[in-house]
């Protein structure tokens, strides 16, 4: 079933867990290559969707912790990669133009972001082939009005 003014991009799946999660709880959103099986308490699968369109459809939507000074985390790159994109870049755009002003960014090491991603209320696993491309964000609250 379609709503109006809500992405075809946002399952029912994926709308029921950003609905279920509450203030404080993450989100991942996995590359493909993210061992998203294996770490995730929920897992949503996204075969064919790239992490950059599903945040526009969820950001919408999805309030980001202001509370804190760093709701958003990503893999750090390593020095050593031959990674010439600028995912960082991309990812801080589209969270800023959501949420209204600059968000707070931590980049974690690999491992440390596995890590933090198994805690997450959520994995989301896309089929997006762009390397380094997980994030992680922190729900905040939405205001009274």
């Amino acid at each position: 079933m379609i709503l109006k003014h809500i992405s075809p991009l946002i399952s029912p799946e994926l709308m029921k867990v950003l609905m279920e999660m509450g203030h404080g709880d993450e989100i991942a959103f996995a590359d493909r290559n993210f061992p998203a099986v294996s770490n995730a308490k929920r897992l949503i699968t996204y075969s064919g969707v790239g992490i950059q369109e599903l945040l526009h459809a969820v950001l919408y939507h999805f309030p980001i912790d202001y509370a804190v000074e760093k709701p958003v985390k990503l893999m750090r790159i390593p020095p050593t990669s031959d990674y010439k994109g600028d995912v960082v870049a991309t990812y801080q755009t589209i969270v800023d133009s959501y949420h209204g002003s600059p968000v707070g960014m931590e980049m974690l090491e690999r491992q440390e972001f596995y890590t933090r991603a198994s805690q997450a209320y959520a994995i989301v696993a896309t089929s997006d082939s762009a390397r380094f491309a997980n994030i992680i964000i922190r729900k905040g609250i939405v205001p009274a009005t």
